[in-house]
């Protein structure tokens, strides 16, 4: 698994579980160092949330969770990956792009948990079971959804695959589009805000201004960014934290980012996270390599 193009894909949120990090601490000091500082930065014991069922699900805790021990991955192999691959391109879905910026060593750990903080903060405050929803709409691969149909309430969140959308919204707004339009087999998904959508607006403008005073770095890798499939590497650091706010109310074009990555003849795909989503959505012709680096089992296997 050398001298070949790779892409890493960082999970986003949804993939986090209550032992996230256990094995890690066990295994290396500077683990356990982690999370204190972890918890100092963020105003809580974050291993002690984790394990709180009531906390576990809520963005503003399970964000900063994700980041964190995507990290700890990411500190892990980032010296290996950049010594056996000849070119690395990055992606993240959703709060997995902060995950990429940090591998791309845009902030350094404490400075991008305080970015995921305030992230999860600002899009905590649309959050409310009774009010919204979002749903995974499992579909043909041939059928284009109309986007007529949608607006009034109802919004494309994701855009997956060929075979997976995202919608969400007013959840009265939402099911009455799922009962009047049977395109395919729908999944309710447990969160409580409608993320990428008209919707998060207001939470993207407080995110933004708690940001302001970040300085992050230029980067040198590519890295393609949910929103307009923007790369990082091609616009200025200044520009970093508006590219950042407005992923917060944008579609995550996830199977377009996908095959712009394609299109650059990769490999080799590795997804970082707690747990492996990202690679079922590449498309079923791709015959390269897969791999999930989620846990250290993962990691030694490798």
């Amino acid at each position: 698994m050398s001298n070949k193009n790779l892409s890493l894909l960082f999970t986003g949120q949804g993939s986090q579980f209550s032992e996230m990090g256990a094995d890690f601490i066990k295994e290396y000091d500077w683990v356990k160092e982690r999370y204190s500082t972890s918890s100092k930065i963020l105003g809580y014991d974050l291993l002690d949330a984790q394990s709180d069922p009531s906390l576990l699900n809520l963005t503003q805790y399970s964000q900063p969770m994700i980041f964190v021990y995507s990290s700890i991955i990411i500190d892990i192999c980032k010296e290996y990956l950049i010594k056996n691959f000849s070119k690395i391109t990055l992606a993240g879905h959703s709060l997995g792009e902060y995950c990429a910026l940090y591998f791309a060593e845009s902030l350094n750990f404490e400075e991008m948990l305080e970015v995921v903080k305030f992230r999860g903060e600002s899009m905590s405050i649309v959050s409310d079971p009774d009010k919204y929803a979002m749903y995974a709409i499992l579909k043909r691969e041939d059928l284009k959804i109309d986007e007529k149909l949608l607006g009034d309430g109802v919004y494309i969140a994701n855009i997956n695959s060929d075979r997976q959308i995202v919608i969400c919204g007013l959840k009265d707004k939402v099911i009455k589009f799922i009962n009047q339009n049977p395109i395919g087999k729908f999944i309710q998904l447990n969160v409580s805000a409608p993320f990428h959508s008209d919707l998060m607006v207001d939470s993207s403008r407080i995110f933004k201004e708690n940001i302001k005073n970040k300085l992050f770095k230029k980067i040198d890798l590519d890295l393609i960014s949910n929103h307009k499939l923007v790369n990082y590497k091609n616009i200025s650091e200044k520009d970093y934290s508006s590219q950042l706010s407005h992923q917060i109310y944008s579609t995550v074009m996830w199977s377009e980012t996908i095959k712009n990555i394609l299109n650059d003849e990769i490999n080799t795909f590795i997804e970082i996270g707690p747990k492996k989503t990202l690679l079922s959505f590449l498309p079923k012709d791709f015959n390269g390599e897969k791999y999930s680096f989620c846990n250290l089992e993962d990691i030694r296997n490798v």
